[in-house]
Protein backbone atom coordinates (compact mmCIF):
# COMPACT_ATOMS: atom_id res chain seq x y z
CA UNK A 1 0.00 0.00 0.00
CA UNK A 2 2.82 2.41 -0.91
CA UNK A 3 1.27 6.27 -1.39
CA UNK A 4 2.87 9.55 -1.69
CA UNK A 5 1.25 12.74 -1.16
CA UNK A 6 1.32 15.68 -3.71
CA UNK A 7 0.23 18.89 -2.44
CA UNK A 8 0.16 22.72 -3.14
CA UNK A 9 -1.76 25.48 -4.35
CA UNK A 10 -2.98 25.78 -7.18
CA UNK A 11 -1.08 26.21 -10.75
CA UNK A 12 2.31 25.16 -9.09
CA UNK A 13 2.61 21.76 -11.22
CA UNK A 14 2.17 19.35 -9.12
CA UNK A 15 -0.49 17.23 -11.28
CA UNK A 16 2.19 17.13 -14.26
CA UNK A 17 4.71 16.35 -11.41
CA UNK A 18 1.79 13.34 -10.84
CA UNK A 19 1.70 12.20 -13.78
CA UNK A 20 5.65 12.43 -14.38
CA UNK A 21 6.12 9.79 -11.29
CA UNK A 22 3.39 7.77 -12.82
CA UNK A 23 4.66 7.03 -15.64
CA UNK A 24 8.08 6.61 -14.03
CA UNK A 25 7.30 3.96 -11.43
CA UNK A 26 3.58 2.42 -13.13
CA UNK A 27 1.81 4.84 -10.46
CA UNK A 28 -1.61 5.44 -10.07
CA UNK A 29 -3.11 9.05 -9.63
CA UNK A 30 -5.66 9.66 -6.71
CA UNK A 31 -7.61 13.52 -6.80
CA UNK A 32 -7.39 15.59 -4.21
CA UNK A 33 -9.31 18.56 -5.64
CA UNK A 34 -12.28 19.35 -4.24
CA UNK A 35 -13.49 20.50 -7.23
CA UNK A 36 -12.36 18.24 -9.95
CA UNK A 37 -14.19 15.66 -8.01
CA UNK A 38 -17.36 16.94 -10.05
CA UNK A 39 -17.70 16.69 -13.89
CA UNK A 40 -19.43 19.12 -14.80
CA UNK A 41 -17.32 21.63 -15.59
CA UNK A 42 -13.73 19.86 -16.16
CA UNK A 43 -12.08 22.78 -18.15
CA UNK A 44 -13.19 25.48 -15.88
CA UNK A 45 -11.51 23.38 -12.07
CA UNK A 46 -8.76 22.29 -14.85
CA UNK A 47 -9.26 18.16 -14.70
CA UNK A 48 -6.48 16.14 -16.39
CA UNK A 49 -6.80 15.75 -20.08
CA UNK A 50 -8.06 12.68 -22.06
CA UNK A 51 -4.49 12.84 -23.43
CA UNK A 52 -2.99 12.62 -19.45
CA UNK A 53 -5.99 10.12 -18.83
CA UNK A 54 -4.69 7.63 -21.00
CA UNK A 55 -1.62 7.50 -19.78
CA UNK A 56 -1.65 6.81 -16.25
CA UNK A 57 -4.85 5.45 -14.32
CA UNK A 58 -6.79 8.43 -12.32
CA UNK A 59 -9.10 7.82 -9.53
CA UNK A 60 -12.06 10.45 -7.89
CA UNK A 61 -11.96 12.78 -11.44
CA UNK A 62 -15.07 13.50 -12.57
CA UNK A 63 -16.98 11.33 -10.17
CA UNK A 64 -20.25 13.55 -8.98
CA UNK A 65 -23.07 15.15 -10.50
CA UNK A 66 -23.99 18.80 -9.64
CA UNK A 67 -26.82 17.01 -7.25
CA UNK A 68 -24.36 15.20 -5.06
CA UNK A 69 -23.19 16.45 -1.63
CA UNK A 70 -19.05 15.87 -1.70
CA UNK A 71 -17.22 15.64 1.45
CA UNK A 72 -14.00 15.61 3.35
CA UNK A 73 -15.59 12.02 4.91
CA UNK A 74 -16.69 10.74 2.09
CA UNK A 75 -13.63 11.65 0.06
CA UNK A 76 -11.10 9.94 2.86
CA UNK A 77 -13.37 6.34 2.33
CA UNK A 78 -13.30 6.77 -1.07
CA UNK A 79 -9.50 7.83 -1.54
CA UNK A 80 -8.39 5.44 1.43
CA UNK A 81 -10.19 2.30 -0.82
CA UNK A 82 -8.23 3.31 -3.87
CA UNK A 83 -4.98 3.06 -1.75
CA UNK A 84 -5.66 0.03 0.02
CA UNK A 85 -6.88 -1.92 -3.21
CA UNK A 86 -4.21 -1.33 -5.30
CA UNK A 87 -0.45 -3.03 -5.35
CA UNK A 88 1.00 0.29 -7.27
CA UNK A 89 2.40 3.28 -6.05
CA UNK A 90 -0.62 5.43 -5.27
CA UNK A 91 0.02 9.47 -5.66
CA UNK A 92 -2.01 11.44 -4.05
CA UNK A 93 -2.29 15.03 -5.84
CA UNK A 94 -3.92 17.89 -4.86
CA UNK A 95 -4.60 21.33 -3.10
CA UNK A 96 -7.80 20.55 -0.89
CA UNK A 97 -5.93 20.97 2.61
CA UNK A 98 -8.81 18.94 4.22
CA UNK A 99 -8.55 16.15 2.01
CA UNK A 100 -4.75 15.59 2.75
CA UNK A 101 -5.23 16.26 6.37
CA UNK A 102 -7.86 13.43 6.72
CA UNK A 103 -5.21 11.54 5.55
CA UNK A 104 -2.42 11.51 7.72
CA UNK A 105 -4.88 12.87 10.68
CA UNK A 106 -8.34 11.05 10.26
CA UNK A 107 -11.48 12.32 10.72
CA UNK A 108 -14.05 12.37 13.01
CA UNK A 109 -17.75 10.97 11.93
CA UNK A 110 -20.15 13.15 10.04
CA UNK A 111 -22.80 13.86 12.88
CA UNK A 112 -25.93 14.99 11.00
CA UNK A 113 -27.33 18.40 12.39
CA UNK A 114 -31.08 19.17 13.10
CA UNK A 115 -31.64 21.96 10.45
CA UNK A 116 -33.27 23.81 13.37
CA UNK A 117 -30.01 23.85 16.02
CA UNK A 118 -28.04 24.50 12.79
CA UNK A 119 -30.08 27.84 12.09
CA UNK A 120 -29.98 28.55 16.14
CA UNK A 121 -26.28 28.64 16.84
CA UNK A 122 -25.48 29.76 13.35
CA UNK A 123 -27.83 33.00 14.43
CA UNK A 124 -26.50 33.35 17.25
CA UNK A 125 -22.91 32.84 16.63
CA UNK A 126 -23.71 36.46 14.37
CA UNK A 127 -25.46 38.11 17.12
CA UNK A 128 -22.53 37.91 20.04
CA UNK A 129 -18.91 39.24 19.06
CA UNK A 130 -16.53 36.54 19.28
CA UNK A 131 -15.42 36.55 22.97
CA UNK A 132 -18.66 36.12 24.42
CA UNK A 133 -19.38 33.42 21.82
CA UNK A 134 -16.68 32.05 23.15
CA UNK A 135 -17.38 31.69 26.56
CA UNK A 136 -21.30 30.22 25.79
CA UNK A 137 -19.71 27.65 24.00
CA UNK A 138 -17.17 26.86 26.29
CA UNK A 139 -19.59 26.80 29.42
CA UNK A 140 -21.75 24.10 27.58
CA UNK A 141 -19.02 22.27 26.34
CA UNK A 142 -16.27 22.00 29.20
CA UNK A 143 -14.48 19.51 27.16
CA UNK A 144 -13.83 21.53 24.48
CA UNK A 145 -12.53 24.26 27.12
CA UNK A 146 -10.40 22.36 28.32
CA UNK A 147 -8.62 20.39 25.49
CA UNK A 148 -6.49 23.24 22.76
CA UNK A 149 -10.38 24.39 21.95
CA UNK A 150 -10.61 26.27 18.72
CA UNK A 151 -11.06 30.41 18.74
CA UNK A 152 -12.24 30.65 15.35
CA UNK A 153 -16.54 31.70 15.24
CA UNK A 154 -16.85 28.66 12.17
CA UNK A 155 -15.60 26.13 14.84
CA UNK A 156 -17.22 27.14 17.86
CA UNK A 157 -20.53 27.02 15.84
CA UNK A 158 -20.13 23.37 14.81
CA UNK A 159 -18.71 22.82 18.00
CA UNK A 160 -22.05 23.73 19.89
CA UNK A 161 -24.15 22.33 17.08
CA UNK A 162 -22.92 19.23 18.15
CA UNK A 163 -23.19 19.81 21.27
CA UNK A 164 -26.78 20.60 20.96
CA UNK A 165 -27.54 18.06 18.55
CA UNK A 166 -25.79 14.87 20.58
CA UNK A 167 -25.61 16.09 24.39
CA UNK A 168 -21.39 15.17 23.62
CA UNK A 169 -18.58 16.93 22.99
CA UNK A 170 -17.29 17.41 19.61
CA UNK A 171 -13.89 16.11 21.13
CA UNK A 172 -15.42 13.24 22.30
CA UNK A 173 -16.56 12.26 18.92
CA UNK A 174 -12.73 12.35 17.48
CA UNK A 175 -11.04 9.07 16.76
CA UNK A 176 -14.57 7.52 16.20
CA UNK A 177 -14.19 7.67 12.51
CA UNK A 178 -11.85 6.52 9.82
CA UNK A 179 -8.39 6.51 11.32
CA UNK A 180 -5.31 8.10 9.17
CA UNK A 181 -3.47 5.90 7.18
CA UNK A 182 0.47 4.79 7.67
CA UNK A 183 2.56 7.66 7.00
CA UNK A 184 3.35 8.48 3.23
CA UNK A 185 6.50 7.81 1.31
CA UNK A 186 6.93 11.56 1.52
CA UNK A 187 4.58 14.25 2.11
CA UNK A 188 5.33 16.79 -0.91
CA UNK A 189 4.74 20.69 -1.05
CA UNK A 190 5.32 21.95 -4.51
CA UNK A 191 5.02 25.80 -4.05
CA UNK A 192 7.35 27.41 -6.92
CA UNK A 193 8.33 31.09 -7.33
CA UNK A 194 4.74 33.12 -6.77
CA UNK A 195 6.02 34.92 -10.05
CA UNK A 196 5.80 31.97 -11.96
CA UNK A 197 2.48 31.07 -10.35
CA UNK A 198 0.96 33.98 -11.04
CA UNK A 199 1.70 34.18 -15.15
CA UNK A 200 1.00 30.03 -14.77
CA UNK A 201 -2.62 31.57 -13.17
CA UNK A 202 -3.29 34.38 -15.85
CA UNK A 203 -2.20 32.26 -18.71
CA UNK A 204 -4.87 29.43 -17.50
CA UNK A 205 -7.51 32.13 -16.98
CA UNK A 206 -7.15 33.05 -20.61
CA UNK A 207 -8.18 29.55 -21.41
CA UNK A 208 -11.16 29.61 -19.41
CA UNK A 209 -12.61 31.85 -21.94
CA UNK A 210 -12.49 29.82 -24.60
CA UNK A 211 -15.65 28.32 -26.21
CA UNK A 212 -15.37 25.52 -24.59
CA UNK A 213 -15.42 27.20 -20.97
CA UNK A 214 -18.36 28.62 -22.48
CA UNK A 215 -20.48 25.61 -22.93
CA UNK A 216 -19.77 24.05 -20.46
CA UNK A 217 -21.05 26.71 -17.93
CA UNK A 218 -24.11 27.25 -19.54
CA UNK A 219 -24.70 23.44 -19.55
CA UNK A 220 -23.58 23.83 -16.07
CA UNK A 221 -26.65 26.36 -14.90
CA UNK A 222 -29.37 24.49 -17.41
CA UNK A 223 -28.91 21.67 -14.99
CA UNK A 224 -30.20 24.29 -11.72
CA UNK A 225 -27.69 23.59 -9.43
CA UNK A 226 -28.90 23.31 -5.98
CA UNK A 227 -27.85 26.20 -3.97
CA UNK A 228 -25.39 24.21 -1.51
CA UNK A 229 -23.73 22.38 -4.74
CA UNK A 230 -19.99 23.16 -4.13
CA UNK A 231 -19.08 23.39 -7.81
CA UNK A 232 -21.04 27.00 -7.18
CA UNK A 233 -17.86 28.13 -5.16
CA UNK A 234 -15.83 27.36 -8.40
CA UNK A 235 -13.35 30.23 -9.24
CA UNK A 236 -14.31 31.78 -12.97
CA UNK A 237 -17.89 30.56 -12.61
CA UNK A 238 -19.17 34.02 -11.66
CA UNK A 239 -17.41 36.04 -13.40
CA UNK A 240 -17.35 33.62 -16.60
CA UNK A 241 -21.08 33.73 -16.07
CA UNK A 242 -21.43 37.48 -15.65
CA UNK A 243 -19.39 37.62 -19.42
CA UNK A 244 -21.99 35.48 -20.54
CA UNK A 245 -24.76 38.08 -19.57
CA UNK A 246 -23.26 40.97 -21.34
CA UNK A 247 -23.08 42.30 -17.51
CA UNK A 248 -18.89 42.29 -17.45
CA UNK A 249 -16.89 43.27 -20.15
CA UNK A 250 -14.36 40.35 -21.28
CA UNK A 251 -11.26 42.38 -19.32
CA UNK A 252 -13.26 43.10 -16.41
CA UNK A 253 -14.20 39.07 -16.42
CA UNK A 254 -10.98 38.02 -17.23
CA UNK A 255 -8.99 40.30 -14.35
CA UNK A 256 -11.34 39.09 -11.70
CA UNK A 257 -10.85 34.71 -12.61
CA UNK A 258 -7.36 36.23 -12.34
CA UNK A 259 -7.44 38.04 -9.25
CA UNK A 260 -9.76 35.84 -7.53
CA UNK A 261 -7.34 32.68 -8.10
CA UNK A 262 -4.15 34.24 -7.13
CA UNK A 263 -5.89 35.20 -3.78
CA UNK A 264 -7.00 31.70 -3.60
CA UNK A 265 -3.20 30.28 -4.07
CA UNK A 266 -2.57 32.67 -1.46
CA UNK A 267 -4.45 31.13 1.19
CA UNK A 268 -3.54 27.74 0.19
CA UNK A 269 0.64 28.59 0.11
CA UNK A 270 -0.30 29.77 3.70
CA UNK A 271 -2.36 26.90 4.51
CA UNK A 272 0.09 24.34 3.29
CA UNK A 273 3.13 26.09 5.10
CA UNK A 274 1.10 26.16 8.66
CA UNK A 275 -0.78 22.97 8.21
CA UNK A 276 1.65 20.69 6.51
CA UNK A 277 3.17 17.68 8.67
CA UNK A 278 6.63 18.63 9.87
CA UNK A 279 7.97 16.15 8.07
CA UNK A 280 7.00 17.70 4.84
CA UNK A 281 9.25 18.28 1.88
CA UNK A 282 9.27 21.19 0.28
CA UNK A 283 9.72 21.95 -3.68
CA UNK A 284 12.12 18.65 -4.78
CA UNK A 285 13.22 18.24 -8.14
CA UNK A 286 11.83 15.07 -9.62
CA UNK A 287 14.92 13.46 -9.54
CA UNK A 288 15.01 13.55 -5.60
CA UNK A 289 11.82 12.79 -5.91
CA UNK A 290 12.46 9.15 -7.59
CA UNK A 291 15.95 8.74 -5.76
CA UNK A 292 14.00 8.45 -2.69
CA UNK A 293 11.07 6.00 -3.94
CA UNK A 294 13.71 3.64 -5.64
CA UNK A 295 15.41 3.21 -2.00
CA UNK A 296 11.78 2.90 -0.49
CA UNK A 297 9.77 0.73 -2.99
Amino acid sequence: MPYLILAGPTASGKSSLAIKLAKAFDGIIVNADSMQWYKDIPTLTAQPSNEDLLASPHYLYGMLDVNDEGSAYLWQKMAVKCIQNTDRLAIVVGGTGLYLRSLTHGLSPVVPIPNEIRLEVRALSKAIDIHEFRTLVFAEDSILAQSSPPYDRQRLARALEVKRATGHSIRSLQGQGIPPLPPALSYIVVSPDKALVRETINRRAVLMFEEKSINEIQTFWAKNPPEKCLLRKAIGLDSITAYINNQLTYESALEFTQIQTRQYAKRQRTWFKGQAPEYAWFNPTFEEISEKIKKTL
